[in-house]
Order: structure tokens, then C-alpha cells, then sequence
């Protein structure tokens, strides 16, 4: 398989947890597109969540799920990811496979609307309680915008504090792309 994007490599690593029934999470649904791969993963026996804060993104992301035909297994909240835990069932803490992050702003909207560092981190760890061990967060980090520095090394000195008996936390990034890297993290439950 040919990977000419950063993108296409996370859902390779995504697709080694992602199964029908599964129960993920999209914690910045943004454009959608992430949403709908895992709602077409997790099939009518799975559950997708997912979260944004901005109503337009929220319109898309339905909007492209209901154009895709898919089941009826997803559900989506206009709150901040870092609600998560608040939102989520108490009966589904600990069982979730999969939670994606998009860090930056929604492509073609109001680019001073973006992740924030303080949020971030803290969705992160309402993550880690809802995930299941062997569940993966996997974290795409686009830092070349106001803030995006910012939260780029408050997400990184966050995973590089956990304990590595409970969480692996693997780093890849497109080193040689103009501009400010892509990078990803995937963190996994180990117990």
C-alpha cells in the first residue's frame, strides 16, 4: 500500500483496532470524514460519538453520515470534546476502541476558531477512562496556525508524562512537508 498522506497511515493503524461493534469516538468531527470511516468500521452493531464545537461542522458531518447510507449508530453532540466523559454513558467508560483527534481549525471556516491546548489535554485524559485496554487514541496535531504551536507542545509534553506501564505513546510526523510537520499520536491502553 502506497501512503502519500499522513492521514491514510492513521487509519491503517486505526483499522488494526477498528471492528464491527466496536465503540468509537470522534471528539472533532470537523469535516466529517473521519466520523463516517468510523461509523462504516463499527457497522450497525458499533457506536460512533462524536463531538465539535461549531454548528457547521456538526451539519456536515450529519449531512455527509446521512448521505453514506450508514445504520443508525452514531450520534452527534455541538459541545467541546473535553464533555466527553460527561456525555458519554457511565455503562460505556472503559470500553471504547477508538478516539480521534483533528487539532486545528475546521478546513474552509473561520480560521480563529480553533483547538484549544487547555481543552485539548483535558479531553485527552477523559480519553484514556473511556478507552478500553488495547483501545487507541490517535491524535493528527496541524500546528501552523495561531495557537496551533501552542497546543502542539502542550499535547506532546502531556503524552510524554504517562505512564509507560499504562499507555504507549508512539510519534510519527511528515518530516519533509513544507511548512509546519503533520504529526500523529497514536496512545494505546495497555492496562
Amino acid at each position: 500500500m502506497i501512503l502519500n498522506n499522513i492521514l491514510s497511515y492513521a487509519k491503517c493503524v486505526l483499522l488494526e483496532v477498528l471492528e464491527p461493534g466496536c465503540i468509537a469516538i470522534d471528539a472533532t468531527v470537523g469535516n466529517g470524514y473521519d466520523t463516517v470511516f468510523l461509523a462504516q468500521q463499527v457497522g450497525s452493531e458499533g457506536r460512533v460519538f462524536g463531538f465539535d464545537i461549531q454548528l457547521d461542522a456538526i451539519e456536515q458531518t450529519r449531512e455527509k453520515l446521512e448521505e453514506e447510507c450508514l445504520p443508525d449508530n452514531w450520534t452527534l453532540f455541538q459541545t467541546g470534546h473535553e464533555n466527553m466523559l460527561k456525555i458519554i454513558p457511565p455503562e460505556l467508560h472503559g470500553t471504547v476502541s477508538v478516539v480521534v483527534f483533528n487539532l486545528g481549525f475546521l478546513p474552509g471556516s473561520d480560521k480563529s476558531v480553533i483547538t484549544k491546548a487547555s481543552t485539548t489535554v483535558e479531553a485527552l485524559k477523559y480519553s484514556l477512562d473511556l478507552l478500553a485496554v488495547g483501545g487507541l487514541v490517535c491524535i493528527a496535531i496541524y500546528a501552523g496556525h495561531p495557537g496551533g504551536d501552542e497546543e502542539d507542545v502542550a499535547v506532546r509534553h502531556f503524552c510524554s508524562t504517562l505512564d509507560y506501564h499504562s499507555v504507549r505513546v508512539i510519534q510519527s510526523e511528515m518530516t519533509n512537508k513544507p511548512g509546519y510537520p503533520i504529526r500523529l499520536l497514536f496512545l494505546t491502553k495497555i492496562k
